[in-house]
């Protein structure tokens, strides 16, 4: 995504300006229709409101997101020093004492919406953090939280919201009755500017964590009407867990999403670090596309194959890991072929599908049926044999064979040794 440069935004034309602060409100306003960065537009924000004469040293901001990994945000602002923490909290992070001793978890948990503190002459203060700000040379502190109405996010936190703000001032007489006069009318405006580019922020990043970068770049730009298509060539990779339902059997109920959970990954993550597009999964099984340049088919193949053995090397990892903890394990099937797909829009009116369909996607489907009956783990098509010339000495003819729903037999290829081809394979790695 790009970003503009908010500086030089002057101020917002459905919202003339009689004054510096009015200039201030405006250029939010501006700033908050604009695709910047929330660090950028907090960093701008203090320096405009230290340029107006707000006595302001510190300027903290927490953000929930909607993320399969991170959970939170945070930026810290000083005076002199610009953004100096970014950090981000993933799900998995376990929060420390010092949160659960923090103004934001006693606010968050107790439904406090603004808290203030006068930090001189004030030698009773109910928060380790704030004794530590006096240290500091602070002398006023206030919070404030913004629920932006996205439901509740995390029992840890105890409450719904959306962003937490907190700003400190180092002038003897704290914040001034002036200052105060800016900032509560400055604030819910960068807040509504935070929900606003966060908002987009959020939308790319579940789009993407659910239908693929290149799909959520399709559907983002406005391509979501029904019937609207594009042809592509590509290559097709379906990849199947072989005895999934099997296993499913012999692992307790709790356990089998998270079990599905730690294969996928591996198949996954090597087709999106190779380039490629994880369209969708299906049940135990994952249909991904490596679009063809047509100058570039050979070295797209190769990225495939690579792609694929990565794939490969890691479910056998995985097994490894999982036969010392005397754990049930599932072996791997992939098929790869070329062919020429229509990309957009299937479904019902109210319920659309951005994907691939044509006659290719069958095939390599019924391709990898047939794994088995070839005694292999990857099994190639005749087109994408003839394309992968990079990596021809690695294949070797099954002969034709009928593939189910297809009028003509395909000739089908296979790896000619596991073990050569992995040796090899790595030695095209360290060149690619």
């Amino acid at each position: 995504m790009k970003h503009s440069d908010i500086s030089t935004f002057s101020g917002c034309a459905h919202f003339p300006s009689s004054s510096e602060e009015e200039k201030l409100f405006a250029w939010l306003i501006s700033a908050g229709m604009q695709q910047i960065t929330v660090d950028e537009l907090l960093k701008q924000l203090c320096e405009r409101l230290t340029d107006l004469g707000v006595h302001l040293v510190r300027g903290n901001i927490a953000m929930t997101t909607l993320h399969p990994q991170v959970s939170a945000f945070m930026y810290t602002w000083k005076d002199g020093k610009g953004i100096v923490s970014n950090t981000r909290f993933l799900h998995t992070d376990e929060p420390g004492e010092g949160w659960f001793a923090s103004p934001f978890f006693y606010m968050l948990g107790q439904g406090v919406n603004f808290m203030h503190r006068r930090l001189v002459d004030n030698d009773d203060l109910d928060f380790p953090v704030l004794r530590e700000f006096k240290k500091e040379g602070m002398t006023d502190w206030f919070s404030q939280v913004f629920d932006f109405g996205w439901g509740h996010r995390d029992d840890r936190l105890e409450s719904e919201f959306g962003l937490i703000t907190s700003w400190a001032s180092a002038h003897p007489d704290g914040f001034t009755e002036r200052d105060f006069q800016i900032l509560q009318k400055a604030i819910p405006l960068f807040a509504l500017a935070v929900k606003g580019i966060a908002s987009f922020e959020v939308a790319g990043t579940v789009l993407q964590t659910y239908v693929g970068q290149e799909t959520a770049q399709e559907v983002l730009s406005g391509k979501i009407v029904r019937g609207a298509a594009r042809s592509m060539t590509a290559v097709l990779l379906f990849a199947d867990l072989k005895g999934f339902t099997r296993m499913a059997d012999a692992v307790p109920r709790a356990e089998i999403v998270s079990t599905l959970d730690q294969y996928l990954e591996r198949m996954a993550d090597p087709i999106t670090d190779f380039g490629g597009e994880v369209l969708k999964f299906m049940g135990d099984g994952m249909l991904a596309t490596f679009v063809l340049k047509e100058s570039e088919e050979a070295d797209i193949c190769k990225t495939a194959m690579l792609a694929t053995q990565t794939m490969m090397n890691s479910i056998a990892e995985l097994n490894d890991l999982r036969k010392h903890q005397n754990l049930p394990t599932v072996e791997l099937d992939v098929a790869l072929h070329i062919g020429e797909v229509m990309y957009g829009n299937v479904g019902s009116a109210s319920r659309l599908d951005f994907t691939v369909v044509g006659p290719a996607v069958n095939e390599v489907s019924r391709m990898e049926s047939l794994c088995d009956a070839l005694s292999t783990h990857v099994v190639l098509s005749g087109e994408f044999v003839k394309h992968a010339t990079h990596c021809k000495e690695h294949f070797e003819t099954a002969g034709l064979h009928a593939l189910r729903g297809v009028r003509t037999p395909k000739e089908l290829y296979k790896l000619k040794h596991d073990s050569a081809y992995m040796d090899a394979s790595y030695k095209m790695m360290q060149s690619a």
